[in-house]
């Protein structure tokens, strides 16, 4: 590290921004929304140490598990716009109030962007009002949030991480404008106490800590002080172990969640950015920051669609993460950046779950795209083809244009969901079935329905959760032939699974093996869009469970046979027809079930029998 002197700039040409702006109708547009939203925070920005501040996953309906939108003029208020419910209580409260924080983070980096195109001294003044704020109450900020994850400004520590990367990033701006002295205190007062703070708490390889230890390495390179950087990069939890021990052989992050994997490697793309403004060697690090970015290009559907396993937010696309492929396209250019970024805007544009007023992403993309992006990218096809991948326990098949995606197995608990041989199926710009993934951690639905394995495109034993198995093994896979054949053992104590696919374009052959020296109750489930038609006649039944997501099947029927049967759901202008052989003392029950909010409900077809373990053999055609 060469001192706090700035090498090369966080935008190489501010005249081409300005020149895009003043050219291109989409840059105008982000240009214009960046400009309202920041100036309302500049001119009515208004912290109060007396605010405590809570956990963001509380900002989520108790009516309808809608997440509430955030508005940043009416704390207290907390209305859901998808049902209307009033949510009142201190929980949400103080969800707003680490909203509030965070939006006014954002803005300092967004005030920064906009001093650096107008000069406009009014945009170092609102930074400097925030900075100002901590520094002079820092001592008597308070949080309530789950312990072992308290923090200092934001709630718990990860959002504090978040805010002084956002911070710094605003900062280094109008850094020329800030005097020694200022410097100084903002560094004595908040930043040395943050860093202490954040980096007592990273303690295993987790995206949390990723988060917190790149606020420490940003904070030592703007200040100049290189023990900060050296904290951030080594030790056993430090930036180089996590990304060694963290990342599989693929690319993929351990926790096997793309939402993750996204959240993990973005505060190392701007870690990355900063060590080349400040001329910070980084031993290796660009090469797996760099993979980790290819990685999803691979295995995201044809209409931008990412497969959603474990935790994360519902229905993600590249659209929700083009601001960090501008990143990553500005620190190694790759055509695999340019292939995701021609599937992030306009016609792929689909809305995000961002909290508050601030747009993250938009049609035209978001303040990313202005600094780094343009207006077309080259957005050729890439090679995407079946594939396994061992490290990560996924695979992806793909003939013409249907594809599914199967994860067989764990690499860690964290974030995991109960769900080992869940399928997700796209075919012709349909995502027939996908996973729903989860929402708030605060929310019933995600308790009660979106991490258990009943919501999920796999078999359930005696009614009951899996048990979390760690890594899948794949005993046969054949890519020219898009099959593959894999186990999952101790799924159940003394239960293994073992699935077959075999994809054809239109058409996946699908074998499902429970295996068993003892009898069980085994339950097949598939999820699916569209209305749902059945060849069998079906009665109403009573709910057939209390717990484990049971109580949420909705319009529940049933038919019992020992005969074949096929069932399917129709779009306007497709359908999926399921058919499966059939087994003496078969249960038959379809339903409705939740999607990321109780307003959204697809249906669904559990099959039930009873022995020392079952064989479900399954067609799937889409027509």
């Amino acid at each position: 590290m060469k001192g706090t002197s700035v090498n090369v700039s966080y935008v190489q040409d501010w005249r081409a921004v300005q020149e895009k702006i003043r050219t291109e109708a989409w840059a105008k547009t982000v240009y214009d929304t960046l400009l309202e939203t920041t100036e309302w925070w500049v001119h009515h920005y208004a912290d109060d140490p007396e605010r405590i501040t809570g956990w963001g996953h509380n900002y989520f309906c108790e009516a309808c598990g809608s997440r509430i939108d955030f508005e940043r003029e009416a704390p207290h208020v907390n209305s859901c716009q998808s049902c209307g419910h009033a949510n009142k209580g201190a929980r949400f409260d103080q969800a707003w109030n680490y909203l509030y924080r965070d939006e006014a983070h954002k803005h300092v980096f967004y005030a920064g962007v906009l001093y650096r195109l107008t000069g406009d001294d009014r945009y170092p003044a609102y930074i400097r009002s925030v900075l100002s704020f901590y520094c002079d109450h820092y001592e008597q900020l308070q949080v309530d949030v789950p312990p072992g994850y308290v923090g200092k400004i934001a709630g718990i520590d990860l959002c504090d991480a978040v805010g002084m990367i956002w911070l710094l990033q605003g900062m280094v701006m109008i850094k020329e404008t800030l005097s020694t002295a200022e410097l100084e205190r903002y560094k004595s007062k908040l930043f040395d106490p943050q860093v202490e703070l954040l980096n007592s708490h990273c303690t295993s390889i987790h995206n949390i800590s990723c988060w917190m230890k790149a606020a420490v390495g940003m904070t030592g390179m703007f200040f100049g002080d290189r023990s900060y950087v050296e904290r951030a990069l080594e030790g056993p939890f430090g930036l180089l172990r996590q990304l060694q021990e963290g990342v599989t052989a693929e690319g993929f992050w351990y926790e096997g969640s793309f939402h993750y994997h996204f959240y993990c490697v973005e505060p190392f793309t701007y870690f990355l950015l900063f060590a080349r403004m400040y001329d910070v060697a980084c031993k290796g690090m660009d090469e797996i920051v760099k993979r980790m970015y290819v990685f999803p290009a691979e295995l995201v559907f044809d209409n931008g669609v990412f497969p959603n396993p474990n935790d994360g937010w519902p229905n993600i696309a590249l659209t929700h993460y083009a601001g960090q492929y501008e990143y990553a396209n500005r620190l190694f250019p790759d055509p695999a950046f340019e292939y995701a970024l021609s599937r992030s805007y306009e016609a792929y544009y689909r809305p995000t779950m961002a909290y508050g007023g601030m747009i993250e992403n938009s049609p035209e993309g978001w303040v990313q795209r202005l600094l780094f992006g343009k207006g077309k990218y080259a957005g050729e096809e890439m090679l995407r083809v079946t594939k396994n991948y061992p490290a990560s326990n996924i695979c992806s098949l793909r003939a013409g244009k249907t594809t599914l995606f199967m994860k067989y197995g764990l690499n860690t608990r964290s974030h995991a969901h109960p769900d080992l041989m869940n399928i997700e199926l796209f075919d012709a710009d349909c995502l027939w079935s996908h996973d729903i993934s989860s929402n708030g951690y605060g929310s019933f639905l995600f308790l009660e329905w979106q991490r258990k394995t009943i919501a999920h495109n796999t078999v359930i034993v005696d009614g009951v959760d899996q048990v979390c198995s760690e890594r899948g093994v794949v005993e046969q896979f054949e890519p020219e032939r898009n099959r593959i054949r894999a186990k999952a053992k101790d799924v159940y104590p003394g239960v293994d699974y073992v699935r077959e696919i075999h994809l054809q374009e239109g058409y996946i052959s699908d074998t499902f093996e429970v295996i068993s020296a003892d009898e069980h109750q085994t339950d097949w489930l598939f999820h699916c869009q569209g209305k749902m038609e059945t060849e069998f006649e079906t009665q109403q039944c009573a709910p057939i469970g209390s717990e484990f997501g049971y109580q949420h099947l909705m319009n529940l029927r049933v038919c019992s046979t020992s005969d074949s049967w096929s069932i399917r759901w129709v779009l306007a202008e497709r359908t999926l027809t399921l058919r499966m052989e059939g087994c003496i003392g078969t249960d038959i029950y379809v339903f409705e079930g939740y999607e990321d909010t109780t307003a959204k409900k697809r249906s669904g077809v559990l099959v039930r029998r009873h022995g020392c373990g079952a064989v479900y053999r399954a067609v799937y055609t889409i027509e």
